[in-house]
Order: structure tokens, then sequence, then C-alpha cells
């Protein structure tokens, strides 16, 4: 493995990506991060030479900078759903897990950025945007499995 410069927006949005489907085409990966496909692939390159990405699959302790995590419960306004936060959601690179959940909570999100106040940014991004009534945000502590 070689030394890997610190990942930048566009490798966090691309790793977010991958996580979620890592079989994706380097097409659409492209589009997600706003580059050209040999842009993109010369991206994918560098990542699987410095060891960032193996075979396809995140390796989280390649990326050190990887270190604060949360989960964040959002609850809609009356009236609103999931599918229109989700293009917004895939374009900020701290979010690497989206999902919607029945109770209280509508939508759970699995945030992971360099630190916490970074964290605090995609909240403050995620509360921005049209519908959202209500964060509670979950500081992750330890992480025994996954």
């Amino acid at each position: 493995m070689t030394q890997t410069p610190p990942l930048d927006d566009k490798d966090r949005i691309l790793l977010a990506a991958l996580r979620r489907d890592a079989r994706r085409p380097l097409v659409a990966l492209a589009r997600d991060i706003g580059l050209s496909r040999s842009a993109t692939q010369d991206r994918l390159a560098r990542l699987l030479k410095s060891g960032v990405i193996r075979g396809f699959t995140t390796v989280e302790a390649a990326a050190p900078e990887a270190r604060a995590c949360a989960h964040l419960l959002v609850r809609h306004q009356p009236g609103h759903s999931c599918a229109p936060l989700l293009p917004h959601l895939r374009r900020l690179p701290a979010v690497v897990a989206i999902h919607a959940v029945a109770g209280a909570t509508d939508m759970m999100l699995r945030v992971e950025a360099a630190s916490v106040a970074e964290i605090e940014e995609t909240r403050a991004a995620v509360f921005a945007l049209p519908g959202i009534a209500e964060i509670t945000t979950l500081i992750v502590l330890d992480r025994y499995l996954g």
C-alpha cells in the first residue's frame, strides 16, 4: 500500500456511494460525484492502490479521518416524505446510510466524519432541507459490531 493524500469531499461521496452499492456502474458513480467517467476511474484506482478500497469493500481502518459517527433520527413535517430528500442526502459526503423507518421517527441516517463538528455541519445541512420537523442526534461512543 502507498500513502494516500487526505480524502476530499469527492472521495467521501464516492466511498459513500460504494458503501450503498459496491457494484454501481462507473458512469453512475461519476454522476454521483459530479466528475467525468475517466476522473472517477482515476479516483477509484488511487483509492484501490492506497488500500482505502480493497475489492470494492470499504475498509474504515484505512480511512482514519472517518472516526466520528452518529445516527440522526429525522422526523418529517406533516405531509412530507423521504423520497424528495434522497437526492440531497446522497450528496452529503458524511451520510453513509439512509433508512426509512416506522414509528415516531421517519428516517434514520448514519453519519461518519472526521470530527463531531463535521457531524454537526451535516446535521445542520439535513435540518435545512424542506420538510424536516426535528432531528435527534445520537453520537456513537463505541462500536462493538459493524
